[in-house]
């Protein structure tokens, strides 16, 4: 069992998602504090998830029958994961297009004009501005919505941006293994025979594996902070110079390899 599980923990220890999420967090002002904080989030979203369907195949022998049928296409490569691999892999594509558009079209707006003149917009005096009671009362609707959307955005980016620890808690929280690995993962424990609480301990066992790196630097800068801070602190600086270009890369790699394992290249 021991050996299965560090099998299907590797993957996810090595996967460049995962990476490029590590380097994102060692680009904000705390990178220690936001890789800890990472690290519990990764803790508390994930274990539960590896918990309940173990729990659930004791409670009952039919969930385990069911969890069996569903996690076994995920490392055959079943025709049931496919196409949600290839849905994701498709908008993981997209969001990486949108950043890298945005990216360009923000770096072609700062640019100076020539001359240094700057264009602008002349309303036309004979257009008319009233418009319906219930016309203006949607529009502000709509306004106040996207406002608070906004704001909310807002705080979240200022959050990131100052270096907030509870960015990177909440960022954890999202599974890392899909619902197919998770039950694999779940079958394969339970299928060992050992007792419940080896068990609970081999799937705690399982994400403590699975988040490998971000242990290595948070021991690192526990046992030799100096020397840990020196590699650190240069990675810092150049991933900040080139944040949006890592999160295009990471939505990129991450869709490239959902579509390949989707249409069975591997």
């Amino acid at each position: 069992m021991w050996g299965s599980l560090l099998v299907l923990a590797l993957p996810i220890t090595l996967n460049p998602g995962l990476l490029g999420i590590i380097l994102l967090l060692i680009s904000r002002p705390r990178p220690v504090q936001s890789l800890l904080a990472y690290w519990v989030g990764c803790l508390i979203g994930n274990i539960p998830l590896l918990l309940a369907p173990l729990l659930m195949m004791h409670l009952s022998p039919t969930f385990s029958t069911i969890a069996e049928d569903l996690g076994r296409p995920a490392m055959v490569g079943g025709s049931t994961v496919r196409p949600l691999q290839i849905g994701i892999g498709v908008v993981a594509l997209l969001v990486a297009a949108l950043i890298s558009v945005r990216f360009r079209a923000r770096e072609r707006a700062n640019l100076p004009t020539p001359g240094g003149r700057t264009s602008t917009l002349v309303l036309d005096s004979n257009t008319p501005t009233a418009s319906p009671r219930w016309l203006a009362r949607g529009h502000e609707v709509v306004a106040g919505g996207r406002s608070a959307i906004r704001r909310l955005i807002g705080r979240a980016y200022n959050a990131w941006e100052n270096g907030s620890a509870w960015v990177a808690l909440v960022f954890g929280m999202i599974p890392l293994p899909g619902p197919p690995l998770i039950l694999f993962v779940a079958t394969t424990v339970v299928a060992s025979g050992a007792s419940i609480g080896t068990q609970v301990l081999a799937a705690i066992a399982f994400v403590v594996v699975m988040l490998a790196v971000v242990e290595i630097i948070l021991v690192s800068c526990l046992l030799a902070p100096a020397k840990t801070q020196a590699v650190l602190r240069p990675l810092h600086d150049r991933v900040r110079a080139h944040r949006r270009q890592v999160l295009v890369a990471i939505f990129a790699v991450v869709g490239v390899m959902q579509l390949a394992m989707g249409v069975g290249i591997f």
